[in-house]
């Protein structure tokens, strides 16, 4: 199958210490048709000089001064030309069939523009962060799961609202088409 080039995104600002674990976990992916952009946001600590050393695989875009997280990732998303582009945190540790199935979410359903990730709590890898956002009946948001066990109550595939942390694009591990994403529906998976 001829695959769509994908842009995992990673925003960062002092991340050294973070970003290995992040990203060892993309090399070990058993969907391997991707690039990695990390969005350096003014580090002040090694976190460049680390990547060139241990990650010359890794696109690097490095911004001058701290702006914060919307500032990194438009300039990232600027820079993109993929098709499918993934926002992911830097302190995420991606299970290896983690990008094989969020592309083949979006593949068997093409008219969705989005796929969420079921994320664990980074400490506690038995409790849910979430399993995506929704509205409440009263019209506050929630996140499917958030604190619970993860006891595989989840795994279905199911719509959401969006992915974790807020409406698309800003979401801790989030798949998507892109530039489609302005023009479209913003169905979730």
């Amino acid at each position: 199958m001829n695959r769509v080039p994908i842009d995992i995104i990673i925003p960062t600002y002092n991340g050294l210490a973070l970003l290995a674990p992040c990203l060892d976990a993309l090399r070990a992916q058993t969907h391997q048709d991707f690039r990695v952009t990390v969005v350096d946001d003014g580090s002040t600590d090694d976190t460049l000089s680390m990547l060139a050393r241990c990650y010359p695989e890794v696109n690097i875009v490095a911004l001058p001064q701290n702006r914060g997280l919307a500032t990194a990732v438009n300039a990232a998303l600027r820079a993109t030309a993929a098709p499918i582009v993934v926002l992911l945190n830097n302190d995420t540790e991606a299970h290896p069939h983690w990008l094989e199935r969020l592309v083949g979410a979006l593949e068997r359903y093409p008219a969705y523009d989005f796929a969420a990730s079921k994320l664990l709590l980074y400490d506690r890898r038995d409790r849910i962060h979430s399993t995506g956002d929704y509205y409440r009946p009263n019209g506050v948001p929630d996140s499917r799961g958030v604190w619970q066990y993860d006891h595989g109550q989840y795994d279905a595939l199911s719509e959401v609202f969006g992915p974790c942390a807020a409406p698309p694009p800003t979401a801790a591990a989030c798949l998507m088409r892109w530039p489609s994403m302005a023009t479209s529906s913003m169905k979730t998976l």
